[in-house]
Formats: structure tokens, C-alpha cells, sequence
């Protein structure tokens, strides 16, 4: 059956017609998803601090911390400064920190895993924090 060019040019027009329709309807599609996505969208610069800071993680490797071991138990310290400082200290009086208060250890339960007196364990721990503190202080008056 052969079509005469009247038809074949209603059937053309019907054709184009359709795919009009067709394609103005997936441009409203697209408009109003892209109206959608810019409802939801922020930019970087308008966003605070806090919602930055949740928007991102910091890999942390066992190299950043420095690692005490004291009476079997490993303790690791991630502030530089602090971490040199315990280094600095004779090994008992570092041990007296370190289980203190990276362990929440009482002085009795230190002096039973020391051997020592609970009296000594404070008297320990408090000049051993006098030099903390002066070796912290030492090294911040050296950065300035």
C-alpha cells in the first residue's frame, strides 16, 4: 500500500509534533530537577566552620603518636610537645605520669603495680610535672 504525499506529509506533521511534545517535556523535566538540586545545593564560602569540619576525616597513622610502654600496658600520646616532654623524664617518674592520668590509675593502685609507697608515687608525680612544665615552657619560649 503506497501513501500519497498528502498523507506522507500528515504523517510528518503528526511525527513532528509528537517529538515536540516529547522533548518539551523532558526540558520541564530538566528545569525543575535542576530547580530541585539548587533548593539543596550550598556553596563552600557560605557554609560555617562546623558544617565544613564534618566534611572531611584526617587519616591517623600509629606514627603520629608517641608510644609508652608501662607495666604491660601501652599508652600513646598524640600531642608533640607533651610526648617529648614525657621523654625527657627519668623512666619512673614517666611511668607515674603515664599511669596516672593516661590510665586513671589511683596512687594506691600505682604504688601496688609499682612497689612503691602511695606517699612517694605523689611526690613523684608532682615534681615530675614541675618538669613538664618547665620543658614545655622552655620549648614555646624557643618557637617565639
Amino acid at each position: 500500500m503506497e501513501l500519497s504525499s498528502s498523507e506522507m506529509k500528515t504523517i510528518q506533521h503528526q511525527y513532528d509534533a509528537l517529538a515536540k511534545k516529547v522533548l518539551k517535556g523532558e526540558a520541564r523535566s530538566y528545569y525543575r530537577e535542576l530547580s530541585k538540586r539548587a533548593a539543596l545545593e550550598v556553596n563552600f564560602s557560605e557554609m560555617s566552620e562546623a558544617e565544613l569540619s564534618q566534611l572531611y576525616t584526617l587519616d591517623e597513622y600509629e606514627s603520629d603518636y608517641y608510644r609508652f610502654e608501662v607495666s604491660g600496658y601501652d599508652v600513646l600520646v598524640k600531642n608533640e610537645l607533651l610526648g617529648e616532654a614525657l621523654q625527657a623524664l627519668p623512666e619512673k617518674k614517666r611511668d607515674i605520669i603515664l599511669l596516672s592520668y593516661f590510665l586513671d590509675m589511683s596512687d594506691e593502685e600505682i604504688g601496688g603495680l609499682l612497689n612503691v609507697v602511695r606517699s612517694t608515687i605523689f611526690r613523684h608525680r608532682k615534681t615530675a610535672l614541675e618538669k613538664i612544665k618547665l620543658y614545655m615552657e622552655g620549648k614555646t619560649d624557643e618557637q617565639k
